[in-house]
């Protein structure tokens, strides 16, 4: 009796293997992908490992499984990296072109400040500012100097400008919500410090020719909290630049801090001091 030859031999057809496992790399890229629409560096971490997952089930031979996971956790990861690195550079070049309108001025403010120059720190300014005195500039110059050191520059890009601004967030938060105030970050020698240059919201100079209106006030916020303003006291506490002509007579140099008597005074009128009584 012949054998009859089985229709399976020499066949190419081959039998669907289930998977013995779902790739965790796959699972974990789709997870952090989602999550970069809410946390940006997750889409970076979501990338890598979606790559990893498909060259991990390609080599596993249909033991593992979940290439569509891994798939959509690199076309998310992607998606949402290239928007949070959109936000990125569309936010920070927004604010580098608020600090370069309102850093000029402030600069240019500074140097001539440093310099002596100060005819032309009034005429960059609107009153309140522009009615400051030359002493009462000097003593500005002289205060901040002490405490801060000299003026150095504006941040010089980007990376620059987020990390001065997270350096002084803290002074920011007392100033927020104000009409007219613009903060920023400025390099001195002693590190990022605050600068608030305020504008008066209802002067249209400026408005008019599509330029920035000019500061009417300048202030320096340091660390401990400390203003410098120009003019002086025009901030929310008594600026540490005050004139000496606000500063009280008993603080004075060379004052003894003693009240003269009546006997004292026609003493020093006439040069002799009144006899005493019996």
């Amino acid at each position: 009796m012949s054998q009859m030859p089985s229709s399976y031999e020499n066949s190419d057809v081959q039998l669907y293997q289930e998977p013995d496992r779902t790739s965790v790399m796959a699972i974990l890229s789709m997870i952090f992908g989602i999550g970069g629409c809410c946390f940006g560096l997750t889409s970076i971490l979501a990338i890598p490992l979606a790559i990893f997952g498909i060259i991990g089930i390609k080599r596993s031979n249909g033991r593992t499984g979940g290439m569509g996971f891994a798939i959509a956790g690199l076309i998310v990861g992607l998606l949402t990296l290239a928007l949070w690195i959109g936000l990125f550079f569309g936010i920070g070049g927004a604010m580098r072109v608020g600090i370069a309108q309102f850093g000029s001025t402030t600069e240019n403010i500074f140097a001539d400040v440093q310099g002596g120059d100060y005819d032309s720190v009034r005429a960059a300014m609107i009153p309140l500012g522009s009615d400051t005195t030359d002493a009462e500039l000097a003593a500005f110059y002289a205060a901040y100097k002490a405490d801060l050191g000299e003026y150095v520059g504006l941040p010089s890009g980007i990376g620059e400008l987020f990390t001065g601004y997270g350096a002084v967030g803290q002074q920011i938060q007392q100033y927020n919500g104000r009409p007219g105030y613009v903060p920023m970050p400025v390099r001195f020698d002693s590190g990022w410090v605050l600068v608030i240059y305020v504008m008066d919201v209802n002067n249209s100079q400026g408005s008019q020719s599509g330029s920035i209106p000019p500061p009417k006030l300048l202030m320096l916020i340091g660390s401990d909290g400390t203003e410098y303003t120009i003019p002086p006291d025009a901030g929310d506490f008594a600026s540490a630049n005050r004139p000496e002509a606000e500063l009280s007579t008993d603080s004075l140099p060379g004052d003894s801090g003693e009240e003269q008597t009546p006997d004292d005074e026609n003493a020093d009128d006439s040069g002799e001091e009144d006899p005493e009584g019996p």
